[in-house]
């Protein structure tokens, strides 16, 4: 290609880019150093607000708030009667949290998109701070501009030395890292919106077990069995110096059925250490290569101890963001979850067996 075409194809393109990069630089440079998360967070109750002006309150309850009120509905007007009303509570909270932490995230990522019109730039900044870094060199020049290197390229296209020519080139040169680096951008933004699609799935699969958790639980037939809405596991209870497997759902069975905390190991089990850990940290070790196994330590009632072991691939990206990484949700709520749910269970097994004695007790 000529030296002529050249100059005449670079022109053509910053006549076309620069009415579409300046005003998005610009917008950033405004907004550089400015509070953001405040407006994520009540993005939510402002589209609520937005849907009530333009008489669609309605609609809006009936795609989003109703689903959310159902299981509490049911749970509160059921009969199971000896379940606490703070568990009940407890679970309705964090149902209703985690709904509204998806808003706030889609939010944010539509926070950090570019050309979106919720576009702020340290959105952009706090998420993707790669993708940011590639943009501050624009932002922080605050005398440059496109229209400014159209103008200029203009003035390179009059009557041409060498030296002209030399400049003409180097700026051809620039321009193609430029695009190199654009390209990476746009394919590092692509990954970003598939991890978040992947992890809002995540978070509604897990919000679909709990309901569904719910409705068994009022209707008297909630089981173990219902608790593996995030991994196979096992539950091992402490028993003086001994931890005895108590349940094992959805595993190989080749976890061991008691463990001596007498005998050393090394390394020693994620079990072990949970058991002996004073918090409800999460501890993980690879009984064999592609396998992990992750426990934490629960407090029961009647002073017991139970132990609860994640049991997964380590190429499972679900359980791995669940369980492990807070990219989904807090991996400590997931935590919290399950305890919440054997205490439950444990309570009606408490339950159970005092009646139990109580009957056999009259029958004597």
């Amino acid at each position: 290609m000529k030296p002529e075409e050249i100059q005449k194809n670079y022109h053509s393109y910053l006549t076309d880019i620069k009415d579409l990069f300046d005003p998005v630089i610009e917008k950033m440079r405004s907004q550089k150093n400015e509070e953001w998360r405040g407006q994520a967070w009540l993005a939510p109750i402002n589209q609520i607000i937005g849907l009530a002006k333009h008489f669609k309150l309605l609609t809006f309850a009936k795609g989003f708030l109703f689903p959310l009120m159902a299981p509490a509905i049911v749970v509160l007007t059921g009969w199971y009667n000896s379940l606490p009303l703070s568990y009940i509570i407890g679970i309705s909270i964090v149902i209703l949290f985690a709904t509204y932490y998806i808003l706030v995230q889609r939010h944010i990522a539509k926070m950090a998109t570019l050309g979106h019109p919720e576009f702020h730039v340290e959105a952009l900044k706090a998420t993707r701070p790669e993708e940011y870094k590639l943009w501050s060199h624009f932002i922080q020049k605050d005398d440059f501009s496109f229209n400014g290197l159209a103008s200029s390229v203009n003035s390179l296209l009059g009557p041409r030395t060498d030296n002209s020519i030399h400049t003409l080139e180097a700026m051809i040169i620039d321009e193609k890292r430029q695009n190199k680096e654009h390209q990476i951008f746009i394919a590092s933004l692509t990954s970003e919106v598939d991890k978040s699609d992947a992890s809002i799935n995540y978070l509604v699969s897990i919000i679909t077990e709990i309901n569904a958790n719910l409705y068994r639980l009022t209707n008297d037939v909630l089981d173990f069995s219902d608790l593996r809405f995030v991994t196979p596991f096992t539950i091992y209870a402490l028993n003086n110096n001994m931890l005895r497997k108590i349940k094992d759902v959805g595993t190989s069975g080749g976890s061991p059925k008691q463990i001596d905390l007498s005998i050393p190991r090394d390394p020693e089990y994620a079990v072990v250490t949970a058991v002996k850990s004073a918090t409800n940290a999460a501890f993980a070790d690879t009984p064999y290569p592609g396998r992990l196994v992750v426990a934490f330590s629960m407090r029961m009632l009647k002073g017991e101890k139970w132990v609860w072991c994640f049991h997964f691939d380590d190429s499972d990206e679900r359980a791995l963001s669940l369980v492990l990484s807070n990219d989904t949700i807090e991996s400590r709520q997931i935590r919290r979850l399950v305890h919440v749910f054997c205490l439950i269970l444990q309570k009606h097994m408490i339950a159970t067996k005092e009646a139990t004695q109580d009957a056999e007790e009259q029958a004597n």
